[in-house]
């Protein structure tokens, strides 16, 4: 009778934790096939695995099978923004199944009014034990998706995840230990009052980094529109000032009709001609200024151009008039300026005749790309994937930075790459992809 309730225990336990965790990451992640059998296959495949895997008897072993398990198929059946965000949501799945382990073994014990040591020697309570942890969890994990979603984990600082999940793991440590040393004489009733006040730190700690990253948010979306009504003004007040050039060219047009022919008249080609490329020029000028159907990049492109002109350096726009629409214009302004602005810091540091800026932005294969290149002095210095600066400070770092987090919204990508003494920051972009909820 006990092989039937420790089997039973087993197969009911890991069937119901394999189906909340496959609920779990088509919630949070996106399929990536349509047939059903290979998600049933990598279920039994966990299960059968979990299970061997309780039967070696090292609890160590059981949660990190869980956790490599869990990373390992969300990676083969499921897609993903990110790596980070796997592991984070695999942690947080993981803690959650350790906190519904221990609240079902102390809710038995208070309910029983027997010691947690009985309750653990016992396979028949052991059995229930588990069925009240399996209902516990087909009973709440829709809320831990719930809030997932609705808390979004991944606008989180990372140093506050972190913090998070140590607090968790020290809280689970704690509440273990506390079990230990009173499994033989208690019921747990006073240690289910601390789970729970545990519990409701957490929720609080999460809610209020949160707000902290709601606040750090909002002054950057501050900070944003204050770039682009400065990058507006000068826009309109170049507008103004072509607008006088160019009333006053035409105003002397006939004059210089007039100069032209008399010049022809009296025989002076060559001078006839040079006057002629001037005025050509002085109209060129007053014509080629950026222009596109997105009123936000017409402002913000004509800005790096005076930029550009303020500093002598060439800068190449080969932008097809693409509809940007589907870009909230805040995050138009941080791609595009921390792109400019980083091509034109650098180009500030090397000599004028070596200035310049490619910038391309075109259509291909259903995807939107931006490319921004230049050329750069000193050297490149990477953490990892990301670049932290050419000059040993972050500024360099913390745009570029800004610029994936703006692109990772589409379900974009962002490639960076350096190539005798030119570096290049290359986007693509779906016109199709939708922001997060």
């Amino acid at each position: 009778m006990e092989n039937v309730f420790y089997w039973g225990n087993l197969v009911l336990s890991y069937g119901v934790t394999g189906y909340v965790m496959f609920q779990f990451m088509d919630e949070m992640y996106s399929p990536k096939y349509k047939e059903k059998w290979k998600y049933i296959a990598f279920y039994l495949l966990f299960v059968i695995g979990a299970i061997s895997f309780n039967r070696i008897g090292i609890p160590i072993l059981k949660t990190l099978y869980g956790m490599i398990a869990m990373c390992a198929i969300s990676l083969a059946l499921f897609k993903s923004r990110s790596k980070k965000l796997i592991l984070i949501y695999s942690l947080i799945y993981f803690l959650y199944i350790i906190w519904i382990d221990v609240l079902s073994v102390l809710a038995v014990t208070v309910i029983t009014k027997l010691t947690i040591s009985i309750v653990k020697e016992t396979s028949g309570l052991l059995f229930v034990t588990g069925l009240c942890g399996q209902l516990l969890m087909l009973g709440s994990y829709k809320l831990v998706i719930a809030l997932c979603q609705k808390h979004k984990i991944r606008t989180i600082a990372t140093k506050q995840n972190i913090f998070l999940i140590i607090l968790a793991l020290f809280e689970v440590i704690l509440i273990t230990y506390i079990a230990l040393q009173i499994e033989e004489n208690s019921n747990g009733f006073i240690l289910m009052i601390v789970t729970l006040c545990l519990l409701g730190l957490d929720l609080y700690l999460i809610k209020l980094f949160e707000d902290i990253s709601q606040k750090y948010q909002l002054e950057k979306e501050m900070d944003l529109r204050d770039q682009q009504m400065l990058m507006q003004a000068t826009y309109y007040q170049s507008i103004e000032t072509q607008y006088d050039h160019s009333r006053r060219l035409i105003h002397d047009m006939k004059n210089h009709m007039q100069t032209l022919e008399e010049l022809y008249s009296s025989g002076s080609g060559i001078e006839a001609k040079n006057y002629a490329q001037t005025i050509l020029e002085s109209m060129d000028a007053l014509s080629g200024r950026f222009k596109c159907k997105n009123r936000i990049l017409t402002i913000i492109i004509n800005d790096k151009i005076l930029k550009c002109d303020e500093q002598g350096i060439e800068i190449d726009t080969q932008v097809e008039d693409l509809d940007f629409g589907f870009i909230d214009p805040f995050d138009m302004t941080t791609i595009f300026s921390n792109l400019l602005d980083n091509a034109i810091e650098a180009c500030s540091k090397i000599l004028v005749e070596k200035r310049k800026i490619d910038l391309k932005v075109y259509r291909f294969n259903g995807f939107v790309t931006i490319s921004v290149r230049n050329p750069y002095k000193g050297k490149l210095v990477w953490e990892k994937d990301s670049l932290v600066s050419t000059k040993g400070g972050n500024h360099m770092g913390l745009g570029l930075k800004n610029v994936a987090s703006a692109v990772e919204k589409y379900d974009g990508t962002m490639q960076r790459k350096s190539d005798k003494g030119y570096f290049e920051v290359k986007i693509l972009m779906s016109s199709e992809s939708k922001t997060d909820m």
